[in-house]
Formats: structure tokens, C-alpha cells, sequence
């Protein structure tokens, strides 16, 4: 697995890789990563590349004027299932990967943020990547759009505020509506970075520390497990 290189698109400042960057670090897999809201330009293809990771953000798929680089990201995924490439998508990656294959995603009745429990399909039990994941497990969440489910695509998890929070579609591509990569620190640091945000949902920022100082750790050998089988999937 070493030497391969898998790129990740970065929305924002705190949006960062996390435990997936941690976990493919150590299994040789160079992570490259890519800020077209900084102006870096989102490649056309995924030439020299082993996968597509298309991390979190504040965008919203559907304000493609504002966020010109969308159509991009779209266009990227398309290009990575022509090229068989393996695609993980998280919470506005997974969204983004939604509407690239032809699926809805709206604004949802409300907006899901905190530690709400997920739980996996029985189908899942014999997927590849999810198969073996205790059936339900208590993630990050901060999302206000929902996808539905890409047509060709199956459900994977759904959670009480969310019915679609996971799906697989062809052999190797899954989106994650949930916050898999989190760790507390990143959990700090987008805290802090979005404290009027919080307030504005009623999110009690020091709650949802707490929360993931609790939560987090629990978390941490499912989501590596995950994220290793993923990238047995380059």
C-alpha cells in the first residue's frame, strides 16, 4: 500500500483530515491535499492518484454560484467512478458525491449537531468496508442538508434526525453524512471557530466538548477500522 497517494479536498480551515489522515499516514498512503476555497484549483482528473477523499465544510452543494469549485468536485467524482477509483466522502463530501450521481440534497427539517446515535442497515453486515462495525455507535454530527440515495446506490446507516447517513455506491465509493474523521482536538478547534454558529442552532458549545470527550475515544477503533478497510480498497 505504500507509496500510493490519495487526494483529499479541504473546504476550510478546520475541515481537516483527522483520524482518516492519521490512519492513512500509517499505512504508507501519502495524503495530498487540495483547498479550492483558497483558490487551488480542483484537478480535472485523478491521474497519479489511488483514490478521492472529499473532506467536510460550510458550503452547500446547491450554492454553486457562490462556491464555484463545486461543479469541479462533482465532476471529479464522475471521473473517479469512470477510472474506478475508490471515493469517501464526509458530511459535505458525501453530499457533494450525492449530487454528483443524480440525487437529491435539500436543506433538512432541522440541522443535526452533536452526538446522535447512527445505526448500520443489516445489510451492512456484509459490506466489505462496514461489515464486523457494531451495528449502532454514537458520531459527530453538523450537517443541515440531507442526500437522498443515489439511484443505483444502497443504504448503509440511517439516525432518528436522518434517515439517509451512509451509502455505498458501486464496489468502492461511500458517503458518510456523519463526522468519522473527528477528534477531540479538531472537535476544539471547530468549537471555537463557530461559537456564533452554535449559538444560533442552540448548541451549547461546552456541552458538545463534553460530549465528544466521551464519545470520541469509543469511537476511535471502529472509525480506524473503517478507514483502514477503505483504503485496502486502493
Amino acid at each position: 500500500m505504500r507509496d500510493k497517494r490519495v487526494l483529499f479536498i479541504q473546504h476550510g480551515e478546520t475541515d481537516k483530515p483527522g483520524l482518516l489522515g492519521d490512519v492513512l499516514d500509517a499505512l504508507g498512503v501519502k495524503l495530498t491535499v487540495v483547498r479550492p476555497s483558497e483558490g487551488e484549483p480542483v484537478p480535472a482528473g485523478l491521474h497519479g492518484y489511488a483514490g478521492l477523499c472529499v473532506g467536510g465544510g460550510a458550503q452547500g452543494v446547491n450554492e454553486q454560484e457562490k462556491y464555484p469549485y463545486l461543479p469541479a468536485e462533482c465532476d471529479l467524482v464522475r471521473a473517479a467512478v469512470g477510472a474506478d477509483r475508490p471515493v469517501l466522502g464526509l458530511c459535505l463530501g458525501a453530499q457533494v458525491m450525492a449530487s454528483a450521481l443524480g440525487a437529491e440534497v435539500r436543506q433538512g427539517p432541522q440541522r443535526e449537531i452533536g452526538f446522535f446515535e447512527v445505526t448500520l442497515d443489516p445489510i451492512a453486515r456484509y459490506d466489505p468496508v462496514w461489515g464486523g462495525v457494531p451495528q449502532t455507535f454514537v458520531p459527530t454530527h453538523w450537517h443541515g442538508d440531507v442526500f437522498e440515495i443515489p439511484a443505483g446506490g444502497m443504504r448503509l446507516a440511517s439516525s432518528v434526525l436522518t434517515p439517509n447517513q451512509l451509502f455505498r455506491y458501486g464496489h468502492s465509493l461511500y458517503g458518510v453524512q456523519f463526522h468519522l474523521e473527528m477528534t477531540p482536538d479538531l472537535l476544539d478547534e471547530m468549537l471555537e471557530d463557530s461559537l456564533d454558529y452554535l449559538r444560533d442552532a442552540g448548541v451549547d458549545p461546552d456541552l458538545m466538548r463534553r460530549r465528544g470527550r466521551e464519545c470520541l475515544p469509543a469511537l476511535r477503533e471502529t472509525a480506524g477500522s473503517v478507514f483502514t478497510r477503505w483504503a485496502d480498497l486502493l
